[in-house]
């Protein structure tokens, strides 16, 4: 199953912005959840929406497109396509960790390659979370860091141990009970 990118589009010109609602609302693996005239609405509009992808036309009034890249935060970025008529910045939009670059008027098979190669960088980007999510898993389970797949390999699954937890033996009369330590709140004598 494709994922369905979550799309904002920030363009100052309606017309470019309706332009690109159109053609995008041809593909199945993509959803507009906003629009954005310019980079303080988009800003606002991204923190509302966390969106997968957005469009960013780099010349409009106030903050450009690169101002609005500063303005992302930093631990949640998500994939930026500039969207110009003009070529000159396309190196500086590269510099700003853009994904693509799409010159007006957009070709649809420029459109649609760059959409793919946003598909494929999400996928990517899953995946690392998975395995990250996975190794620290093995790690709460085992009591044991675990880096990487390789040291994964390299220490062999089947010798990972589940963790004990400590346990305090509390003894009444004849009868000894063992309780786990991490389930005790406060101990009175």
């Amino acid at each position: 199953m494709k994922h369905v990118l979550k799309t904002i589009i920030v363009d100052d010109e309606a017309l470019a912005r309706r332009g690109l609602k159109l053609r995008l609302s041809a593909r199945d693996d993509v959803e507009i959840v906003a629009e954005a005239k310019n980079g303080r609405e988009a800003l606002e509009l991204i923190e509302a929406h966390q969106p997968d992808l957005i469009f960013l036309d780099i010349q409009m009034p106030g903050m450009d497109g690169f101002d609005v890249m500063r303005g992302l935060p930093a631990d949640n970025i998500p994939a930026v396509v500039f969207v110009t008529a003009f070529n000159d910045y396309a190196i500086k939009a590269f510099e700003a960790h853009a994904l693509d670059y799409l010159l007006k008027p957009i070709e649809d098979s420029r459109l649609f390659e760059a959409l793919d190669r946003v598909s494929e960088n999400l996928d990517k980007k899953l995946a690392l979370q998975h395995k990250k999510s996975l190794l620290k898993l093995v790690g709460d389970i085992t009591g044991e860091p675990v880096d990487s797949m390789e040291e994964l390999d390299a220490r062999g699954v089947e010798n990972l141990k589940k963790k004990e937890i400590p346990k305090l033996a509390i003894k009444d009369g004849s009868t000894t009970t063992w309780v786990a330590q991490d389930k005790i709140d406060w101990i009175d004598a």
